[in-house]
């Protein structure tokens, strides 16, 4: 679907101007006259994007940025203020106030369907992080800490002495580890392992493009804030610069307060992500992991068949484990004592397998292990050695309740491309239990499909 932007204007021409620039875009317009109207179209249907005069007849852009930054529907929708960018005071006020950009009269229309394009590609990413739904499957993002540690800045000046000037006058005024890099040299000067979490760069070349671009397409620098300092008469340059993605452009040239708020707010807004993609990446990993024992789960399990089966034609093994009479252990000594059996055997058999095998608990004390490229011998070695590593050494158990020895039974079937994992599953089960009523302690082999 289109963006849905909300222009703000008390001005019918300045409205009709607006929409006629966006109309080629073809995004979703809605318009208001002032800032009452503006607050009551945004609660009913929240837009993408709300364009906004600097000058309103009920009450002043930075109140409504500020009105529009608590309600809960347009808490991080990007505004754009028009009309007031070239006076410093009021620019820093809008900005404080929670403006992305602030715009002088009548913006160079290639230069202002970029801006609107950038930060309606940045909603969307940030949208995509931000599922309504993510708490309930335990995506919720963390908790923000009290204070977010200092971060790295690079700045990239169009040469060393105004670099020294820019990290001087910044330096005061932010808590974040400020580093000069060349701009022929900045990404040598990158180090991998730890980035910069925001890079200041001076524009008006050719270089400065081509070290965005690079900038954007390394993985360690992908998510790097990137504010490019302009002065507002390379239009193109600038257009270009929206286009690959950066975070904020500076066309007002380097003032040390404005970058300073600019750079905390990028920065926020990076530490926001990053969190919320870490909360994102643990609930993944934890939705594929049973709790107790750390092993993979059977959902993740039978995906890992899947793709087994369906990736290169080669011949693997599929086993069903299960503890012999594992209800005795917790009758007599409890559960916490099951638990640590379980846990000490997740952690014996995980010892015997290559790191392209896939081992999962899919029940109570059932396990399930896939071989990958074995031939039949193999797999038989390969349960007969998770069946002793379990088998021969005791289980200590907590709380000074002794030890107790524990031993596995297993099924055992080859799988190839032909068969389903829900069938290799069934018919190693059955073999499973063949090892049951043979005696327990053993392992007994799947006969052939009929």
């Amino acid at each position: 679907m289109p963006g849905r932007i909300l222009i703000v204007d008390d001005l019918a021409t300045n409205r009709i101007f607006l929409q006629a620039r966006l109309s080629a875009a073809a995004y979703d317009i809605a318009q208001a006259t002032n800032g009452a109207e503006a607050l009551q179209a945004a609660a009913q249907r929240p837009p993408d994007l709300v364009i906004l005069s600097s000058t309103l007849p009920d009450f002043g852009a930075a109140e409504l940025c500020d009105r529009l930054r608590s309600a809960p529907g347009t808490g991080t929708v990007p505004i754009v203020v028009a009309g007031s960018g070239q006076d410093p005071r009021i620019r820093m006020s809008m900005l404080k106030a929670g403006a992305d950009a602030v715009l002088g009269p009548r913006p160079g229309i290639d230069l202002f369907k970029a801006r609107i394009r950038n930060l309606l590609h940045r909603q969307a990413a940030e949208r995509e992080l931000v599922r309504d739904d993510a708490p309930a499957f335990g995506f919720a993002e963390a908790p923000a800490p009290a204070l977010a540690p200092p971060g790295q800045v690079a700045l990239i000046a169009p040469d060393a002495a105004q670099g020294v000037l820019w990290k001087q006058s910044l330096a005061p005024l932010i808590r974040d580890r400020i580093t000069l890099m060349g701009p022929g040299s900045a990404l040598a000067e990158v180090n991998p392992s730890a980035p910069p979490d925001a890079f200041v760069i001076a524009g008006g070349s050719d270089a400065g493009l081509q070290l965005i671009t690079d900038l954007r397409s390394r993985s360690e620098t992908l998510r790097s804030a990137i504010l490019l300092v302009a002065d507002g008469a390379d239009a193109d340059r600038a257009v270009m610069a929206l286009d690959l993605g950066i975070s904020d452009l500076v066309d007002t040239g380097f003032e040390a307060a404005e970058m300073a708020l600019r750079l905390r707010r990028e920065m926020a807004r990076k530490t926001r992500n990053d969190r919320t993609r870490a909360a994102l990446k643990d609930g993944l990993r934890l939705a594929a992991i049973d709790p107790l024992t750390g092993l993979y789960n059977r959902r993740y399990a039978v995906r890992a068949m899947d793709l087994i089966i369906d990736g290169p034609d080669e011949p693997f093994a599929v086993m069903v484990l299960d503890l012999d009479r594992f209800k005795q252990v917790n009758d007599r000594y409890g559960h916490a004592a099951g638990d640590a059996v379980l846990t000490a055997v997740a952690q014996r058999m995980q010892t015997c397998l290559r790191r392209e095998d896939v081992l999962a608990r899919i029940g109570g004390e059932e396990f399930l292990a896939v071989i990958r490229n074995c031939d039949v011998a193999q797999a038989k070695r390969a349960a007969e050695r998770l069946r002793r590593v379990v088998c021969d050494r005791q289980v200590v158990l907590p709380g000074d309740a002794g030890n107790v020895t524990v031993t596995l039974s297993v099924g055992l079937v080859m799988g190839g491309r032909a068969d389903p994992a829900a069938t290799l599953i069934s018919r190693a089960d059955r073999a499973l239990y063949a090892a049951k009523a043979d005696g327990r302690n053993q392992v007994a082999m799947a006969r052939h499909a009929a």
